[in-house]
């Protein structure tokens, strides 16, 4: 059992309403669980029906009483089926969030929340990974907005240590609001970039609601921010509030830092399969230090810090102490292989392909460029991009500053479309005219001219914002790989 429906009620603010002509009382019927979709809803569980652009949950609310639904809640008490309990709020989306905050607490584990402009979900599952190595971790199911975050949250089981959740961020306010859902101990900045900044309209407003993840930090808890972006550290020790602490993580030395905790890499090399490196972290009253030795499948500093970012959650928790432990999360780092979507590898029987479609931007692209250049090393390396979007007033200039990013590596031809492409390819030629670049109608136009291009033992990296569909793109040369 998760709750009574008595607690939820009180939770959300509800009231009750019977629709039944037996005696039911309300206040000991027993939730063992949460839905929102009567297609995986199970006997027991409260249902919630949601509403949105294109659905109505009011709609569903009859057949998730016969699927067994304990209760139902709504906004409108006109739509309760007959034989059913039901509690009504008047905004179900907001029901679930704070329903998800009781439970949060009722949990009792600890809670880490990931966000950033880069990394953030690779960042989220390696310390996912890392940390299940020694406790019971719950991590994302759902998107990364409040719903999904949500949804997490009350989809974790009652004999959980850790829940890792990642916030997103489509303008000021919301991570703020996510905050204060999810109530984290530990919280992770892992970058600002240019991000929604045709949103939010520059970078500094892009800091500040990336800070807003402080908002809900539970008193004592501690922010981990990426302290290579010394303007983001500085602006973390200005406005964290005086009853949480700070760590600065760092791709170098970091005793220069004014914070109690610093995790940094040292030593760090590279050779054609990944980056080594010394994972040190120092206290600052300098009674606590370790060393550990990591290895990561990929490349770069946004690679060397999540594993850092991770290190560091792990240290938080305490499964550092044991030194069985450590060699344990030097294997779980070593294992954490790149998200489909998101800078996944795959070695086809035929050529080399790179899947980082899931979304872009400039500094997302630069990471791809860097980690490809090195992954496709010996073969040749062609690009098939797409535009960044989100970028307002801002995406002339971000996508000549990519082209001209692009150009500094050795790639053999660009295939490239999108509302910018013309920025790029000028950006771009400013570093080398040489570079071939293919101007492309649309997103069918790349997959058409690469499949006239490319050929056996090549190696295609395919990157763009979510809405160009090129992951429809890099499955189909998956696929023609392996047939």
């Amino acid at each position: 059992m998760m709750f009574t429906l008595e607690e939820a009620k009180k939770a959300v603010g509800g009231r009750f309403v019977s629709n039944t002509d037996s005696i039911v009382f309300a206040t000991a019927i027993e939730v063992f669980g949460v839905s929102t979709d009567t297609r995986t809803i199970r006997p027991g569980e409260l249902f919630i029906a949601l509403q949105g652009d294109n659905y109505d949950g009011n709609g569903f609310l009859e057949e998730a009483v016969r699927l067994g639904a304990c209760a139902v809640m709504t906004d409108d008490a006109k739509k309760i089926p007959e034989g059913a309990v039901a509690i009504v709020v008047e905004d179900t989306a907001r029901a679930l969030c704070l329903l998800a905050s009781h439970y949060r607490f009722k949990l009792g584990c600890k809670v880490i929340a990931v966000t950033g402009s880069i990394g953030k979900t690779w960042a989220r599952t390696m310390i996912a990974e890392v940390l299940s190595t020694a406790l019971k971790v719950h991590s994302n199911t759902e998107d990364s907005n409040e719903i999904g975050m949500s949804k997490t949250i009350l989809s974790a089981p009652e004999d959980c240590d850790v829940i890792v959740v990642e916030m997103g961020m489509k303008g000021k306010g919301l991570i703020s609001y996510l905050s204060e859902i999810a109530r984290p101990d530990i919280a992770i900045i892992t970058s600002v970039g240019y991000s929604h900044i045709g949103i939010l309209g520059s970078k500094d407003a892009i800091m500040n609601a990336r800070m807003e993840i402080c908002d809900g930090l539970t008193d004592g808890g501690i922010i981990a921010v990426n302290a290579d972006d010394r303007m983001l550290f500085d602006h973390c020790v200005k406005v964290l509030p005086i009853n949480n602490f700070i760590a600065g993580i760092k791709t170098g030395e970091g005793d220069d830092l004014p914070c109690p905790i610093i995790i940094s890499a040292t030593d760090i090399t590279e050779d054609e399969n990944g980056t080594s490196f010394k994972a040190v972290l120092k206290r600052m009253d300098k009674r606590s230090e370790f060393s550990v030795p990591l290895r990561v499948g990929m490349f770069g500093d946004n690679a060397v810090r999540n594993a850092l970012f991770a290190v560091f959650c792990a240290y938080m928790t305490g499964i550092t102490k044991e030194h069985d432990n450590q060699k344990k999360i030097a294997e779980a780092i070593l294992n954490r292989s790149a998200i489909d979507g998101k800078g996944a590898t795959f070695e086809t029987s035929r050529y080399l392909v790179m899947n980082d479609a899931y979304n872009a931007s400039p500094e997302s692209m630069e990471d791809a460029f860097l980690n490809f250049s090195k992954k496709a090393a010996g073969r040749r390396k062609i690009l098939a991009l797409g535009g960044m979007l989100e970028l307002g007033k801002f995406a002339s200039g971000l996508h000549e500053l990519t082209g001209r990013s692009c150009a500094g590596y050795d790639f053999d031809r660009v295939f490239i479309t999108g509302d910018n492409t013309d920025e790029f390819i000028r950006g771009a030629h400013m570093v080398d005219m040489e570079l071939e670049i293919v101007k492309c109608k649309d997103t069918e136009d790349v997959r058409r001219r690469l499949d006239e291009y490319v050929r056996d033992g090549d190696a295609l990296l395919f990157k763009a914002s979510h809405s160009f569909g090129f992951e429809t793109v890099a499955k189909y040369f998956i696929e023609k790989g392996n047939a």
